[in-house]
């Protein structure tokens, strides 16, 4: 995944946010995003909405900011990769066990957030899944059918597993609420954490 600072984030979410409001409360926005959660991960972004859309209008508006801002996350994430990409001083990633090890952590990490959607639930979880993919710029090359997941996250390169990850969450914040996808990402964290301890956890976040 392109490591992003906190004024390319920063960025990103003002682009993102800069169409639903005055720029004078988007400036406080901004302050608060940068002081509460300037080092979180993306998929607090939906908390992050919650807490700012404090009137009706707003929240009517919460999910087409989160996809706003995702997108414009999305963007930045692509720029920073084919610099990194072009950059012939960056070190040639390891390969080997350590890429297959992260495959694993991907994989039940992904499979511990479906299996964590309800049967009745599912058929729709997963077409919302392909919808957002289709529309992701950095997931619309890949394809992900039910029941062979395994082979569908197998054609995932490393850089995309956070932005398919960010991607489920907040699928499933709009199905479950985002206190009930922040306790599951929080358990799901810890659990692959303990089990995959070489992984860096920071690629998937």
């Amino acid at each position: 995944m392109a490591e992003l600072t906190i004024e390319q984030k920063k960025l990103a979410v003002e682009k993102g946010l800069a169409q639903f409001m005055p720029d004078t409360v988007l400036q406080r926005v901004l302050q608060y995003w940068e002081s509460e959660y300037g080092n979180q991960p993306s998929f607090v972004l939906n908390r992050f909405l919650s807490e700012i859309c404090t009137n009706d209008e707003m929240r009517l508006q919460r999910k087409d900011m989160l996809r706003q801002v995702l997108h414009e996350i999305s963007v930045v994430e692509k720029q920073q990769r084919l610099k990194v990409k072009n950059d012939k001083s960056v070190a040639i990633p390891k390969q080997g066990e350590e890429v297959v090890d992260s495959f694993h952590a991907f994989y039940d990490f992904v499979m511990a957030i479906l299996k964590s959607v309800a049967r009745n639930d599912y058929l729709e979880f997963v077409e919302e899944i392909q919808l957002k993919m289709k529309k992701h710029r950095s997931l619309v090359e890949y394809w992900y059918v039910a029941d062979s997941e395994k082979e569908s996250l197998q054609q995932f390169s490393p850089q995309n597993y956070a932005p398919m990850i960010t991607v489920l969450y907040a699928i499933y914040c709009d199905f479950y609420g985002p206190i009930k996808a922040d306790q599951l990402y929080a358990l799901i964290k810890n659990d692959i954490k303990q089990r995959y301890p070489e992984v860096d956890l920071k690629q998937f976040l």
